[in-house]
């Protein structure tokens, strides 16, 4: 079974039980800290990979790293550690952010642009692409691209909404090649 699809029953089963407890944005929360330190800290993936660090040290290890996390972070990690499995969690992480965002209504937008953008643009973002996604809450990620030269690039789960200067300067141009022919 593919990593991502192991990290779905993972958030799925770790969802169920937060959503039963209410407690789905606290374990969110905590999650995306586990990831952060994992990503802060590279070389805690192959301390915990190494041959020689049995389970119950790796064990020990997170319980000493996190142990003011919930209860539902630290006996996920302890299952990961004993089957494992702990490099998967940053499909995890990532499996219960979709599961949380489906939960509240979320919709994530990664938004490219030329420059920084203001609140407000954000937010007159967010509520323009509301409508194209049933009226759910948009997230606006922005991501700085000198490349577009001018317009946004927004992509919404797998769909892109080009409205760049690069991306009608190259759409400009394939009318003009196929026109041509």
């Amino acid at each position: 079974m593919s990593t991502p699809a192991v990290a779905n029953r993972y958030a799925k089963a770790l969802f169920e039980l937060a959503n039963e407890k209410g407690a789905v944005e606290q374990i969110n929360e905590e999650l995306h800290r586990v990831q952060t330190v994992f990503h802060s800290v590279p070389a805690l993936y192959k301390v915990m990979a190494h041959p020689k660090m049995s389970k119950k040290d790796q064990q020990a290890l997170l319980e000493k790293g996190f142990s003011d996390s919930h209860p539902f972070i630290m006996n996920m990690l302890f299952v990961l550690v004993d089957r494992g499995r702990i490099h998967i969690i940053d499909s995890l992480v990532d499996a219960f952010q979709n599961l949380t965002d489906d939960a509240f209504q979320i919709s994530r937008a990664d938004v490219r642009a030329v420059r920084p953008l203001s609140d407000k643009e954000k937010e007159a973002i967010a509520h323009q692409f509301a409508k194209k996604v049933n009226n759910r809450q948009v997230v606006v990620t922005e991501h700085q691209d000198e490349e577009l030269i001018g317009g946004l690039i927004v992509r919404i789960g797998d769909t892109v909404y080009d409205g760049s200067v690069q991306g009608m300067l190259r759409r400009m141009e394939r009318k003009i090649v196929s026109t041509n022919r």
